[in-house]
Parts: C-alpha cells; sequence; structure tokens
C-alpha cells in the first residue's frame, strides 16, 4: 500500500467514524401479511430525493464493506450471497422512501434491508 492509498484510507476512516456518530441509521418498517401485498416503508434517510435500493435475502448475514470501496465500513445484515434487488425509489422531502408490492409464498419468512446511493443503511426486516 503506498503512503497515498494509507493516507486516502485513514481519512475514510475519520470521515466514516465522524459521520457515523452524527447520523442515525433510517428505520426500514414493513405492513401486510405474507404471502399477499406489502408495503415497505424507509424513514429517517438523510438525504430527501436520493435513490433508495431494496434488497431481500431469505436468511440474515453480515458483510461489511472493504477498504476502497463507496460504502467502506458499512455493514450489510443480509446474506449477500442470496442477495436480490428488489428495486428502487426516491426519498421524498421528509427523508421517507416507499415500495408497495405482492410477495408470493417462497419470500416469506426472509429479510429485507434499504440502502441509500450515498450509503445510509436501515435495520434488517423479516416479512411476515
Amino acid at each position: 500500500m503506498t503512503r497515498l492509498q494509507r493516507a486516502i484510507s485513514i481519512l475514510v476512516v475519520l470521515l466514516t467514524a465522524v459521520s457515523g456518530a452524527q447520523a442515525q441509521n433510517p428505520v426500514l418498517t414493513i405492513e401486510g401479511a405474507c404471502p399477499g401485498n406489502l408495503h415497505v416503508q424507509a424513514d429517517g434517510i438523510p438525504t430527501p430525493g436520493i435513490t433508495v435500493h431494496l434488497y431481500y435475502s431469505p436468511r440474515r448475514g453480515s458483510y461489511t464493506f472493504p477498504p476502497f470501496t463507496p460504502c467502506y465500513g458499512v455493514e450489510v445484515g443480509l446474506d449477500v450471497r442470496h442477495l436480490w434487488y428488489l428495486g428502487a425509489t426516491r426519498a421524498d422531502e421528509s427523508g421517507t422512501a416507499t415500495w408497495d408490492g405482492a410477495a408470493g409464498p417462497s419470500a416469506c419468512g426472509g429479510f429485507l434491508q434499504a440502502m441509500s446511493r450515498l450509503c445510509s443503511i436501515t435495520n434488517v426486516v423479516r416479512i411476515p
């Protein structure tokens, strides 16, 4: 690792620590019954108008983005080996992003998590 890469890595760690101390993670909630129609909502997205992505996995897991990636240090709570991308929406002026859709029987009991384009990540919720 060069001196410049090391300096950048340290700067990223410090900036991540500072921003993490000031910001609360958005909160993901789910309403509805599975199988059937679900309403998923992420509240507290820190950047109104930003794109927010929704992911599904049949299992919980743990993955931390490595150094030199855009979301360095952010931990995902889903099993990334079985991760499915469900789609994106934009957070409204109040920092809320919503998704509505039908869940089939195979999705029941699985897990959802949302993440913004700037790496704000929600809690993990279980599909009822």
